[in-house]
């Protein structure tokens, strides 16, 4: 897979576009979650976009705050799953985070069902579970 780490203002028309329809084919149709799935968050964010023979497969966003650098949208498309893509994106997103804010805290909403494989990847579980858009997360915190 090749992957690319990219700011808002640096996507292409197309890549936006591809990158909306993958957010929506997962986290709104398929999940049946219907919200704004653009926010404002994208404005600011980095997108890493995962390329399988030119095809749009993974993908997450990365934004920060002064102390806290935080993870989401994190998301393969279906007939990709089971592949390793998604552990093959984490890593390398955990390691552009490490290499452009070492000193920032990282942080991310993992959905309940993917707890062990954000385990695996060092993140520690903190607090009690929430319903985020109806579907139950919680709030995980890197220590590796």
């Amino acid at each position: 897979m090749e992957l690319h780490s990219i700011s808002y203002t640096d996507l292409t028309k197309n890549q936006f576009f591809e990158l909306l329809k993958l957010r929506i084919s997962v986290f709104v149709v398929e999940q049946n979650c219907p919200y704004q799935e653009l926010d404002d968050l994208d404005l600011i964010a980095d997108h890493f976009l995962g390329f399988l023979d030119g095809q749009l497969i993974s993908l997450g966003r990365v934004y920060k705050d002064a102390n806290t650098v935080f993870i989401g949208r994190i998301a393969v498309k279906s007939n990709f799953r089971k592949n390793g893509y998604a552990r093959e994106l984490m890593e390398y997103i955990l390691k552009e985070v490490k290499t452009k804010f070492p000193d920032l805290a990282i942080e991310l909403s993992a959905q309940e069902y993917l707890i062990s494989f954000y385990i695996s990847l060092g993140f520690v579980s903190c607090g009690e579970t929430y319903l985020e858009d109806g579907i139950p997360h919680i709030k995980m915190v890197y220590f590796n």
